[in-house]
């Protein structure tokens, strides 16, 4: 559940600077200013952002009225849908698409910042418990290690086949 954010956060800075996402969405549109193609973009990355403090919000009730177990498969239907949303946008340029699918996912990413530690505190057997909270933790990180491991490959092949990438 935690690679989520990380996963996110990870890919869509690279997703953004996309020729073909930018043209999509008017990102580099000239009859934009800078500052509203600025605007445009930021609003794009912190649609997730937005969406994961009224996640975290609601995650507390969720979590008391559904239970844990029940709190996490909704919150991964949710960022599921956020997401399938987002891809969809693709098929017609829609900018609304982008944000309402963004602010969904971001809504479910948001609630796994209490109902994961919870849920994993509660069935881990008491001497693994502070290594499985640990490893969410854990999992927060990893796509951002892992994207950034994948660029600096990608910067040594394109120097070492003196291919323009």
């Amino acid at each position: 559940m935690g690679a989520a954010r990380g996963l996110d956060e990870g890919l869509i800075g690279t997703t953004a600077s996309q020729k073909s996402f930018s043209k999509l969405f008017g990102l580099k549109d000239p009859a934009l200013s800078k500052t509203e193609q600025a605007d445009l973009l930021s609003n794009i990355t912190s649609m997730v952002q937005m969406g994961s403090i009224l996640g975290a919000l609601i995650a507390f009730y969720m979590t008391d009225k559904i239970g844990r177990l029940w709190a996490t498969r909704q919150l991964c239907i949710l960022w599921v849908l956020g997401i399938a949303i987002f891809l969809g946008a693709a098929s017609n340029g829609s900018i609304g698409m982008v944000y309402a699918g963004r602010f969904i996912a971001g809504v479910g990413i948001g609630q796994t910042t209490v109902v994961a530690p919870t849920y994993l505190a509660e069935i881990s057997p008491r001497y693994v418990r502070g290594l499985c909270v640990c490893m969410f933790s854990g999992s927060v990180s990893m796509p951002y290690i892992i994207r950034c491991i994948s660029v600096l490959m990608l910067i040594l092949l394109c120097r070492s086949t003196l291919v323009l990438c």
